[in-house]
């Protein structure tokens, strides 16, 4: 078992990402880039390179021909942290810039709505609002020019940096009305990280907005707003309120955004008045849902949100509102990563034989994941199958997913900071199935238990506990 955890543990640390040094001893030769040639020739040779290509290409940050590379590693979606921070420091060095000034020019290249960008804007936004706000007023001018750069990204980046530089949103407020810039500034809020006093400022502008803003996505981005500024009582009802009042006349965008922001409010502060009324109008908006849409992820958050909620019911209302979203809608599973400990977060979980079951991934780790599920004592099996599959490059094949009777189902593989939901319909036949990771040398530590039950309500009045498919000994508590 040590060689294997050994072994294991020195895969993890060749596959991450890593600077050039740091994979010396990689079986992949570094790919090679032509940087003589014209920008866009450089350009389109670096977009042809895969994640994992990209962090190991040679590059010098003493030597400006090598910037294409680092603007590469700045902006590609689902790269680890460390690479951005290395781009940082070399970019600013190249460019006699300041880490601002690189990170809005970055944040200018991306455009909302464009598949990718997004998801790259968040990671860049959190590195530029993190910095101290001394910092960021020292450049409060750079800010307000970029605010009113059109339809790139960069005015959710530099709203929400005005705001860290001043301590109070007021100012940026101004000049985000005056831009109609105001969903952008909203679109920051997430991304203020650990200002607690600033997102708390904003709790009184944002939920006015909810009866004044002056169209529907402005609105919808200030409900997505409001869970992360006062996450309390008052919060919550005004959130609860645009689902479970009809007089409110909320759009799906809306919804799904006040959906979403519900469940960052602690369980703690919900107040109990609501939770019922707000669980059948839950309800409702999956009922109203076609069947075809309700594994999409508006209805799948809906899901969950309801579960929470049926949790915190009374036992007749509990049993009654589980029973009918059960009878709606599909089990949602949520799984991730446990950074740098090659575990999932989530050692076991139950679904009801034949109900559709959704299970969302996610990876905060700096390693590549995926989740595999497979027939009842398949780990060792279907690990040892994964490993042994050549990487490819071709993007209709997931990776490392063997094509055996064993595998029932399987996410795409994930880099840092990315999200999968892997629909499927649970086995027919109960029994304890079983959840791993098939990258080279991950199954040894990253798998669990898919315990599928014939009725879902009967267990949860009398539960069992699932047995590790490895040990043989109890699976112990769900979490990690």
């Amino acid at each position: 078992m040590h060689a294997l955890l050994t072994s294991t543990l020195l895969v993890a640390t060749l596959w991450s990402p890593a600077p050039p040094a740091a994979v010396a001893g990689s079986q992949e030769p570094a790919p090679r880039i032509l940087l003589d040639q014209s920008p866009r020739a450089v350009e389109y040779q670096l977009g042809r390179l895969t994640n994992d290509e990209l962090s190991r290409i040679e590059r010098k940050p003493s030597d400006p021909k090598y910037r294409p590379i680092y603007y590469a590693l700045l902006t590609r979606k689902g790269l680890a942290r460390p690479l951005r921070d290395e781009a940082i420091a070399a970019l600013t060095k190249m460019d006699a810039a300041t880490p601002s000034q690189v990170l809005m020019q970055a944040l200018a290249k991306l455009k909302a709505g464009q598949e990718g960008d997004a998801e790259t804007a968040d990671q860049l936004l959190t590195m530029l609002l993190a910095q101290p706000a001394p910092a960021l007023r020292g450049e409060r001018e750079l800010f307000v020019k970029a605010a009113a750069a059109g339809e790139s990204l960069a005015p959710r980046g530099a709203y929400g940096a005005m705001m860290v530089a001043d301590g109070e949103p007021g100012p940026a407020w101004e000049i985000a009305v005056k831009n109609g810039g105001l969903p952008e500034l909203l679109r920051s809020v997430p991304r203020l990280g650990g200002a607690e006093e600033l997102r708390g400022k904003l709790f009184a502008p944002v939920s006015a907005l909810l009866n004044e803003a002056p169209d529907a996505a402005t609105r919808a981005a200030a409900v997505a707003a409001l869970g992360w500024t006062r996450p309390d009582a008052a919060t919550f009802n005004l959130l609860a309120r645009e689902l479970a009042d009809p007089s409110r006349g909320a759009d799906a965008a809306t919804r799904a955004a006040a959906i979403a922001s519900l469940q960052r409010i602690p369980e703690s502060a919900w107040p109990k008045d609501t939770l019922e009324p707000l669980a059948r109008a839950v309800v409702a908006m999956i009922k109203d849902a076609p069947q075809a849409q309700r594994t999409e992820t508006a209805i799948v958050d809906a899901v969950q949100l309801g579960e929470k909620l049926a949790a915190a019911l009374p036992e007749e209302a509990r049993q009654k509102v589980r029973r009918d979203i059960r009878a709606l809608g599909v089990r949602v599973i949520t799984v991730g990563a446990v950074p740098e400990q090659l575990l999932f977060d989530l050692k076991w979980f139950v679904v009801e034989a034949g109900k559709p079951v959704q299970i969302v991934l996610t990876n905060p780790d700096t390693m590549p994941h995926n989740l595999v599920v497979g027939q009842p004592g398949s780990v060792r099996e279907i690990g040892a199958a994964g490993a042994a599959i050549p990487l490819t490059a071709d993007p209709n094949i997931k990776p490392y997913v063997p094509a055996i009777p064993q595998v029932l189902a399987a996410t795409r593989l994930l880099n840092n900071g990315e999200t999968d939901r892997l629909n499927f319909t649970a086995p027919a036949e109960p029994g304890e199935y079983v959840y791993v990771c098939t990258f080279p040398g991950h199954w040894i530590r990253m798998y669990g238990v898919m315990l599928v039950v014939e009725n879902l309500e009967a267990w949860e009045a009398k539960p069992t506990e699932p047995t590790d498919p490895l040990t043989g000994k109890p699976s112990g508590p769900q979490k990690h």
